[in-house]
């Protein structure tokens, strides 16, 4: 399952486009850009109930190392925190076993997914999951990799979540 968390039509677009090969994390999901944040939580939430067990997750926004969603900070810009995302995580797919993407830019080594892997363990929710993610920026036409093979893809980094 690939979520497009963020309204910028840049990512929305390249998800719908073939070379983006987004089709291997189906279903694709976007969320509502109509919808304010506490809307897009719900959304989002929904969407999380639908994960199977075993299926890799990829959220894919704008981000940082400590927030994904939207480049901006305005009153209708999406933004969620390691912990908010964790909260949702735990709460809408607690039996959930596969991987997951966070397919946003980081800057350093400590970035969302590593910070997810964190929340998740204090949270004591999905224990035993790889969550996923680049060091680095990454442009909004950054093909989506393969999740069957994303354990080998040199350019991500991945934190299992144990307590």
């Amino acid at each position: 399952m690939l979520i497009v968390c963020t309204h910028d039509n840049d990512i929305i677009n390249w998800t719908g486009d073939p070379r983006s090969e987004s089709h291997k994390w189906s279903p694709v999901y976007i969320l509502d850009g109509t919808k304010k944040k506490a809307g897009a939580s719900t959304q989002l939430g929904n969407f999380l109930t639908t994960l199977g067990q075993n299926e890799s997750l990829c959220l894919s926004a704008h981000g940082n190392d400590a927030e994904i969603g939207d480049e901006g900070s305005g009153p209708k810009d999406w933004g969620w925190t390691c912990a908010q995302i964790a909260n949702l995580l735990g709460d809408k797919a607690p039996g959930f076993k596969g991987n997951i993407l966070i397919h946003a830019c980081a800057k350093t080594v400590s970035n969302f997914s590593a910070g997810l892997a964190v929340a998740l363990q204090a949270k004591r929710a999905l224990k035993g999951v790889w969550i996923y993610g680049y060091k680095d920026p990454i442009g909004s036409n950054q093909r989506y990799p393969d999740p069957a093979d994303i354990s080998k893809h040199v350019s991500l980094q991945g934190t299992q979540v144990l307590f």
